[in-house]
């Protein structure tokens, strides 16, 4: 059976991992599984994937007639918000920022978590080095607009950016006049079922010793108050049957129309070699990695940082999770994805051919 052949996949990967979870629903073949190398239905950090809720929640703002994607971030946001982030040159074009380009990262603000300094601090080193830290959206905005150069004009430049989600984040809060939060367990959670899902140091029922193991540069941070710092770029509690349960109703028209799902599946930006970006959305395009892949479908969804994998076949329905709470299991965790994909696809041409 699939289910088997999958299972002895995913529990041999599961020797060389840290941690381990993976979900899969395919109802081509009427079936779903769920893998856990720690306890059932184990908690882990969402990493980017967060961003996905995000971005839905301002589409479902922009459904609401509330704003719109072409809104200028200057008319929701205060001055002292957005002072010192998008000066290019000597001039400043916070005024000129769209929502849709903090969206699709091509505001050319610069990003706190990967970007560089001015003097070729790390980020990530400090969140290691000061455990006991907690980020609040303000300190992250802080370190962009003190410590690093933006990028490009607005609309120049495609440049991935966590300081540009703490900003949406920021913009939910005002539209909504919900602390985000609030407003991922009303208009996400709730809706979609997601009953184990948590933000981060914000919603009630979160509990930090029950994330999964999670490392960052070799180190175990998942009891780090320093994990405070992903706030709208991604920082939730969740769990393989609650991302599957999000993706299935985000796709089917649960949150917001098709036709905003359509313009968030528009991928005209490389994130990297195979991971394509739409407007809160990633396209993994296997053929990118190997030529011998393009058999493969075209996945959406989205990745974060740890090896956080949350991806849709919009052709078969089919969705799939993973986590392995590792920076330094990336590859692996790709490795893992394409084996188990390959094996979908094979199954799903027998079962056509009858």
């Amino acid at each position: 059976m699939l289910t088997d052949q999958i299972e002895n996949i995913v529990s041999k990967a599961a020797r060389k991992t840290k941690t381990l979870q993976f979900a899969v629903d395919i109802p081509s073949l009427g079936i779903e599984y769920a893998y856990s190398s720690t306890e059932q239905n184990q908690k882990f950090h969402s990493a980017s994937v967060g961003k996905l809720m995000t971005a839905t929640l301002i589409f479902i703002a922009a459904e609401q007639n509330i704003l719109t994607l072409e809104t200028r971030v200057a008319d929701v946001l205060e001055k002292d918000k957005l002072d010192g982030l998008f000066i290019v040159d000597g001039k400043d074009y916070q005024d000129t920022v769209t929502i849709r380009q903090l969206l699709g990262h091509t505001s050319g603000i610069n990003d706190y978590f990967e970007g560089k300094t001015f003097d070729n601090s790390d980020f990530v080193d400090e969140m290691i080095q000061n455990p006991n830290t907690f980020w609040k959206p303000d300190d992250l905005l802080n370190y962009t607009r003190n410590r690093q150069q933006a990028i490009a004009a607005p609309g120049q430049k495609f440049f991935y950016s966590d300081t540009g989600y703490v900003l949406l984040g920021l913009i939910i809060e005002k539209v909504f006049a919900l602390p985000f939060h609030s407003a991922l367990d009303t208009f996400v959670f709730r809706p979609a079922g997601m009953v184990d899902t948590t933000m981060c140091f914000y919603s009630d029922g979160f509990d930090q010793n029950h994330l999964a193991p999670l490392y960052i540069q070799g180190i175990d941070v998942h009891l780090f108050e320093s994990l405070s710092c992903d706030f709208s770029g991604g920082g939730l509690s969740t769990t393989t049957s609650d991302l599957l349960k999000f993706l299935t109703y985000l796709h089917s028209g649960g949150f917001i129309s098709a036709q905003s799902v359509t313009q968030m599946a528009a991928f005209g930006h490389k994130y990297r070699q195979g991971l394509h970006y739409g407007l809160g959305m990633m396209q993994i395009r296997f053929e990118e990695f190997f030529f011998l892949l393009k058999q493969l479908p075209r996945l959406q969804g989205h990745l974060g940082v740890t090896g956080v994998h949350a991806w849709y076949d919009p052709v078969t329905g089919t969705a799939c999770v993973l986590n392995v709470g590792d920076t330094g299991d990336m590859v692996m965790s790709f490795k893992l994805l394409i084996r188990i994909m390959q094996l979908i696809v094979r199954t799903n041409v027998k079962s056509r051919k009858g």
